[in-house]
């Protein structure tokens, strides 16, 4: 089996309805992720929808109990609401303060199609969402540039500015920033061309990586080839274009991890996940666990961001390191 690298989701949104100690399943859970050899440590973001601990905020106090993870969001959902500048600036320190270790992983969020908790999210910043693409786009622009040169001037569609330096700059000379999407549910996305393809494509022009995750391996194998596709038509070989998938996992009885990790998903997006768990969670035992993701191995899967969907962090933590790490070493 092919080397494969691991990464840890800290449960930043979990730790409020579960009424765990922060400093447990997000400071000390990390430093345990570090001492087990995972490749990265990830946090989620979104500011009113679905609230949770800073993702900036938790990746600075990981980055001082930590001398190696990389440090990644999963994803920055808040992207098109807040100002590519203010964040720049924000961004540059972390990795400062890091080293030089962070991941920025950006992406539109949750269509507000799909609920008022979604739309009221936009009408407290003032912000249209028919303008999330176009905001994702500028605002990766927008970063790259303020990173490399200073009296940078910018004419964009949404935001415009004349002669601005950013201080401090990255550690990394090319700090990198992927896009997390699903091309197959977000095609009619506000703002977006219409279509999956045009997607893709965003994908390939934008990113240094690809994050994806609620997928079938046919349907990530498949979705890997497109991407990669577009990235080398804008120059990027597969050796620095970064993929990986978003996943699930909570291992023990099959019944009892079924009925623990549908709960999880349910309080998290408030609504019932019992129609996603099947193609989204890898949950039971070891041989439970194993087949799927080896099926995504199978499929391209070089990297995985998992998530516990259990209310125990740490003690899914330690049974995942000493069950499924070592098989993919």
């Amino acid at each position: 089996m092919p080397k494969t690298t691991f990464g840890i989701v800290l449960p930043t949104r979990g730790v409020l309805f579960s009424g765990a100690d922060p400093r447990k399943d997000v400071i000390e859970l990390s430093k345990l992720t570090e001492e087990y050899g995972y490749y990265a440590v990830w946090a989620g973001d979104s500011i009113l929808a679905k609230p949770r601990l800073d993702s900036i905020a938790v990746l600075s106090a990981v980055a001082g109990v930590t001398e190696r993870v990389k440090l990644g969001t999963s994803c920055f959902a808040s992207f098109p609401l807040r100002h590519p500048i203010l964040l720049a600036y924000q961004w540059a320190t972390l990795d400062q303060l890091s080293g030089g270790r962070t991941i920025l992983v950006v992406c539109q969020g949750t269509p507000t199609k799909h609920g008022k908790i979604y739309r009221n999210e936009y009408d407290a910043f003032g912000i249209a969402p028919v303008e999330k693409v176009e905001r994702v786009n500028e605002g990766i622009e927008i970063l790259r540039k303020v990173w490399k040169e200073n009296e940078v001037s910018y004419d964009g569609k949404i935001f415009k500015f004349r002669d601005v330096t950013v201080l401090p700059k990255p550690v990394q000379k090319n700090c990198p920033i992927w896009i997390a999407s699903n091309p197959r549910s977000t095609g009619e996305l506000e703002g977006a061309p219409g279509n999956i393809e045009g997607n893709f494509e965003r994908v390939g022009k934008y990113a240094d990586g690809w994050m994806t995750t609620m997928v079938t391996p046919d349907e990530y194998r498949d979705d890997l080839t497109k991407v990669l596709s577009y990235a080398k038509k804008y120059g990027k070989g597969r050796s620095k274009f970064k993929a990986s998938l978003y996943y699930n996992v909570n291992m023990g009885d099959k019944k009892k991890t079924a009925t623990e990790a549908n709960d999880f998903l349910t309080k998290y997006y408030r609504e019932d996940a019992s129609g996603i768990l099947d193609k989204w969670v890898a949950f039971g035992t070891r041989a439970d666990v194993m087949r799927k993701l080896e099926a995504f191995v199978d499929a391209g899967v070089e990297d995985f961001n998992i998530r516990f969907v259990g209310w125990d962090q740490i003690k899914q933590l330690k049974k995942f390191s000493k069950e499924i790490l070592p098989s993919f070493s």
